[in-house]
């Protein structure tokens, strides 16, 4: 059977750039549904939230079903609580019901915190898999006390500190939350008139409750207890230190809905568009889930600058290298020492893995379907291919401008490169369910 491909060649501007990252599928068909089992068959439907624990185990939020699932190290998914249909019930996880489950987290005694959105409370999960309420009356409002006494208005994100201490983004009270170990609710930052769904926040730099959220979502800990936000209609990422300061540490230009922007470079010039979820690792870079611009964005903390790791900032689904992929609403986020970064992919209904290649032009497959020869080359370029019957070859630049179209034929074709620049290329030969990358130098 004949299967469609791309070939695209992609313009360098120099070896220095940054090191390109390689998005793949990681679980999830693509179709919304709750299927458990192995990670390619398994099935979420919008999931929010994932977090990791220290075994390598994921818990994620699959906001559409009402459960919170388990990814295990080896690759096994199953339902860890919720039973797909909503609602508020506490007790074993098989019976127990949620309501929109957005945000996730784990302590390091393995119990698991959810963020249960649609329920208006704070719900945790124990090793033996019990479900109870920790905080939240159930009723939408703002009322700091101890454990059901407290209110919410549609809490999304969720952190926990080593003393169990949790913080949560109280997305439509514009205001972060901590819960002590012993229930107690307090406002640990943000303040304002103005609460409720839709309800216009605002934007202010300042010490604790002076200052002020415009819809926090996500929020993360660096290992010295600092607290960041995912503000989502300031379009910027927030830091809250241990002595209850609030900062602006990503993220430039006018707030509000339909305000947001995209730009890479030095944090505070950098522009982002609804970023809904984030992590820092214990390096303090931060993966932020870019929503709104369909992009997984990652501030290098040693260089202060934001770059893309993955998506090119259309609405869609495809694997490939950083900025070609293209992601539909990318939320949450964690990621390891080592740079890989899972991704929950939520209108695609995936997660998907950012693998940075160790020389920026890596194939992140061996293969001998297709060659390339000579390399270097000065003026043209054969390609012998085995790979597909027929195919496409496009050339694009690294902003993925396309500047060449031409059919590509089983076997050996021979491209014409002398209006080219010197540089380095990547050539990919991709179908609709396969992919193959190599690295190619023009001279």
């Amino acid at each position: 059977m004949k299967r469609s491909c791309v070939l695209i060649l992609i313009l360098l501007i120099n070896c220095a750039i940054h090191a390109q990252h390689i998005v793949s599928t990681y679980a999830g068909t693509g179709t919304a549904g709750l299927v458990n089992g192995n990670i390619s068959t398994s099935q979420f439907n919008h999931s929010f939230g994932i977090c990791k624990d220290k075994f390598g185990d994921f818990f994620v939020a699959d906001y559409g079903n009402n459960c919170i699932r388990k990814i295990t190290a080896s690759g096994t998914v199953s339902t860890y609580a919720g039973t797909q249909n909503t609602g508020y019930k506490n007790g074993f996880g098989d019976t127990a019901l949620f309501n929109q489950p957005s945000g996730v987290c784990v302590d390091d005694s393995g119990n698991v915190y959810v963020a249960d959105f649609g329920n208006q409370r704070i719900r945790k999960i124990n090793t033996s898999r019990i479900v109870s309420t920790v905080a939240g009356s159930g009723v939408a409002g703002y009322n700091d006390a101890i454990g059901v006494l407290a209110q919410f208005n549609y809490p999304r994100g969720i952190c926990v500190d080593k003393n169990y201490n949790l913080y949560i983004g109280d997305s439509w009270n514009h205001r972060i939350r901590k819960i002590a170990a012993n229930g107690t609710v307090t406002t640990y930052a943000g303040g304002g008139s103005t609460i409720g769904v839709q309800s216009v926040g605002a934007y202010l730099d300042a010490a604790d409750t002076s200052a002020r959220f415009y819809t926090p979502c996500g929020v993360a800990l660096d290992t010295s207890g600092n607290v960041f936000v995912a503000d989502a209609y300031t379009h910027r990422i927030r830091k809250i230190d241990t002595s209850r300061i609030v900062s602006t540490v990503i993220g430039s230009g006018p707030i509000g809905q339909g305000q947001g922007g995209y730009a890479n470079g030095a944090a505070l010039s950098s522009r982002l568009n609804v970023p809904t979820e984030l992590f820092v690792d214990s390096s303090g870079n931060i993966y932020i889930g870019d929503t709104f611009n369909n992009r997984v964005r990652k501030l290098n903390k040693s260089s202060g600058t934001v770059i893309t790791i993955g998506g090119d900032g259309t609405a869609g689904f495809a694997n490939g290298m950083d900025t070609l992929a293209i992601f539909n609403y990318p939320r949450g986020v964690t990621a390891y020492t080592d740079g890989r970064a899972y991704v929950v992919d939520h209108n695609n209904n995936r997660i998907r893995l950012i693998s940075p290649s160790p020389t920026g032009i890596e194939n992140p497959y061996s293969t001998d379907l297709f060659s390339v020869y000579p390399n270097p080359a000065e003026a043209f370029l054969t390609i012998n291919n085995s790979f597909t019957n027929e195919g496409i070859l496009t050339i694009y630049n690294l902003s993925g401008v396309e500047l060449l179209n031409q059919q590509l034929k089983y076997g050996t074709t021979d491209v014409d490169m002398r209006d080219l620049a010197s540089g380095i290329y990547f050539l990919k030969l991709s179908s609709d369910k396969d992919f193959r990358i190599k690295k190619i130098i023009k001279q």
